[in-house]
């Protein structure tokens, strides 16, 4: 497969692509850009006339423009509509999930060298659970097998969930006066805003269950 370096002005978005971004995921794009350049091509189809679609990589590419990229690398793909449209769902929803023995080992490296602030500017991460995450026991790979059974309620399962902005404003409310009462409950998940949820959920199921 190669990979062709494509002049910005030939790109453009996919009308169709329903991927949406909110603002603190944009941001943290934004700055992984800015940290180590666009590392991962665009994927796009012809649309005729020296013009391209993107079928993977809208956002980046909308970030790339305010940054006055003018050469992007691109994957060039052979699709037809339908094909393209699947195509760019299965390139957005594939996902992996994470070992979060290797992945404390992971960060506990990655600390000792670069600040914590500017790893929470990339990722998805707060101060509290990088803590958490950074001071995994430590496992050789001969007792890794063990640690990962171990660990497998603490193995997190993504959930994408969409909201207008009078729901996303009322969720949000409910989860900042939550957040205080489970900061410091040790369930093995260390995203606080996934334990608000849970707890919000789990009491509201008990007070149903005495109904």
């Amino acid at each position: 497969m190669k990979i062709f370096d494509l002049p910005i002005e030939q790109l453009h978005e996919a009308n169709w692509n329903p991927n949406r971004m909110d603002d603190p995921t944009s941001n943290r794009l934004r700055e992984s850009i800015s940290h180590y350049g666009l590392v991962v091509p665009l994927v796009v189809r012809s649309s005729g006339k020296s013009r391209y679609e993107v079928l993977s990589g809208n956002h980046r590419l909308r970030i790339i423009q305010e940054m006055n990229i003018r050469q992007v690398p691109c994957v060039i793909v052979e699709v037809n509509d339908t094909q393209a449209m699947l195509l760019a769902q299965v390139l957005n929803g594939i996902h992996g999930e994470d070992d979060l023995a290797l992945k404390g080992q992971l960060f506990k490296k990655v600390l000792e060298n670069i600040p914590a602030s500017e790893v929470i500017s990339l990722l998805p991460e707060t101060t509290e659970s990088l803590k958490e995450l950074s001071t995994f026991k430590e496992v050789d790979m001969a007792e890794h097998l063990k640690a990962w059974e171990q660990a497998r309620n603490a193995r997190l399962e993504h959930m994408q969930l969409q909201f207008t902005k009078k729901q996303l404003d009322l969720v949000e409310e409910a989860i900042s006066r939550i957040l205080p009462k489970v900061w410091n409950t040790s369930s093995g998940n260390p995203n606080r805003r996934s334990e608000a949820i849970f707890t919000i959920c789990k009491t509201y199921l008990e007070k149903a269950g005495e109904e």
